[in-house]
């Protein structure tokens, strides 16, 4: 069984990331339903996360190709977990024109695990995203190496809309962009299936 993580871009309680991530993780295991795929929802507040501003800067993460060799427990116990993943779907809202310092922070902790593993885009904001977006394009695809699918999700935020709430329904506005999903993750699985073939 190969497994496609959910990491939510951003920490801020209250937020609309986790009422997102809610709404969103149901409509990815049906995307992988008849695939031998597990997708997990990684909550940011809880292990192998929270691991806050870099915790060990006695090395760069670029020296470390084995996870049981980080010094810090929580960096092994998310390098073994990102190890084992397949393919990543990264949902990030855009702060300021950019992604939030927790992602970040996040993703630098480690190097070589990030290496060559698919990974999907979902954004969301005013604009849908599309400035972090373009971003984490070129963050994810250039320095950590990874296949970031051509096609990702945007969504944009209506004006008055309020917040999604974290439990129950979500709203029919956010409702309206299943069908973006289901087809982003058309080539999503297809390189989630080859990595986990690899």
């Amino acid at each position: 069984m190969s497994k496609v993580a959910l990491i939510m871009g951003s920490l801020r309680r209250p937020g609309n990331g986790i009422g997102i991530a809610n709404w969103l993780t149901p409509i990815l295991r049906k995307g992988f339903e008849n695939s031998k795929t597990d997708v997990v929802f990684v909550d940011s507040t809880k292990p192998p996360l929270p691991l806050g501003p870099l915790v060990d800067g006695s090395y760069v993460p670029a020296e470390i190709r084995d996870p049981t060799k980080y010094l810090h427990p929580n960096v092994r116990e998310w390098a073994t977990f990102v190890s084992a993943c397949s393919g990543f779907v990264v949902l990030s809202p855009e702060y300021n024109g950019s992604y939030p310092g927790e992602l970040k922070h996040t993703l630098d902790h480690l190097y070589w695990e990030w290496h060559k593993k698919p990974v999907l885009l979902v954004t969301y904001g005013g604009g849908g995203g599309l400035r972090v977006a373009a971003q984490l394009r070129g963050l994810l695809g250039g320095p950590f190496k990874m296949k970031v699918a051509e096609r990702g999700v945007a969504i944009k935020w209506p004006k008055g809309s309020g917040h999604v709430p974290s439990e129950g329904e979500a709203p029919e506005w956010l409702q309206s962009f299943e069908p973006q999903v289901l087809e982003a993750l058309e080539e999503f699985r297809a390189s989630v299936a080859e990595n986990a073939a690899a």
